[in-house]
């Protein structure tokens, strides 16, 4: 759910981090319909949705809106700026009155986030996916980017959303940059990138993933 804090704005949950209870904005039910349409809408079916998005995912809000409430008639803009202020994962952003998804796309996209600047990003991956990777690179079957994570210890999260055991695989960022592969900073969590070749990449061994993720 979605409430709002006198003080704080709109956050998820039953309390803001200050401890206000703060106003209802959006149930339970509702805030997960309405997060899984803006997600299809700005990430994999635009034009389903009869949505023009510009060459870096930017949607006109008036015209989105418009295009949810096809689905959802009590959707407006306020609830949109609500949804995406609150969300703990960042993963829309609003500026001049337009709206795109951060990250996540099937769609072809040329996203322009800043640069990336760490040296070493990291992907959690299964067992046999992990072997696949170290020999042929780093590619998405799905999505538009790789998307890869700042830290060992987050990529081995995320890599538990795909088996109970997970391998962490370390790329060389600051190489594959070097050699033209693009790499983009979306928020403190998440790297995007093109495809990595192999030469770039090489898994974290168990015993020393366990003493980073404990």
């Amino acid at each position: 759910m979605i409430r709002r804090c006198p003080q704080h704005g709109f956050f998820r949950g039953e309390r803001c981090e200050c401890g206000e209870t703060g106003s209802q904005v959006l149930d339970a039910t509702r805030t997960e319909q309405l997060g899984r349409l803006v997600a299809g809408a700005l990430r994999h079916f635009p034009d389903d949705m009869g949505l023009a998005m510009s060459p870096q995912g930017w949607v006109e809000i008036p015209i989105l809106v418009d295009a949810l409430r096809t689905r959802h008639r009590w959707a407006n803009e306020n609830l949109l700026v609500a949804l995406v202020q609150s969300d703990p994962k960042q993963r829309y952003e609003i500026r001049q009155g337009r709206m795109r998804a951060r990250y996540g796309h099937s769609v072809d996209v040329e996203l322009d986030h800043p640069e990336n600047q760490l040296d070493e990003l990291f992907y959690g991956a299964a067992e046999e996916e992990a072997d696949r990777i170290l020999e042929v690179g780093l590619r998405s079957a799905s999505q538009r980017y790789v998307h890869l994570s700042t830290s060992p210890e987050k990529a081995w999260h995320v890599g538990t959303f795909r088996t109970s055991n997970p391998r962490v695989i370390r790329v060389d960022a600051a190489s594959a940059q070097m050699a033209g592969v693009r790499m983009m900073r979306v928020n403190d969590n998440i790297v995007i990138s093109d495809p990595i070749p192999a030469q770039y990449l090489s898994q974290i061994p168990s015993r020393d993933l366990k003493l980073q993720t404990q």
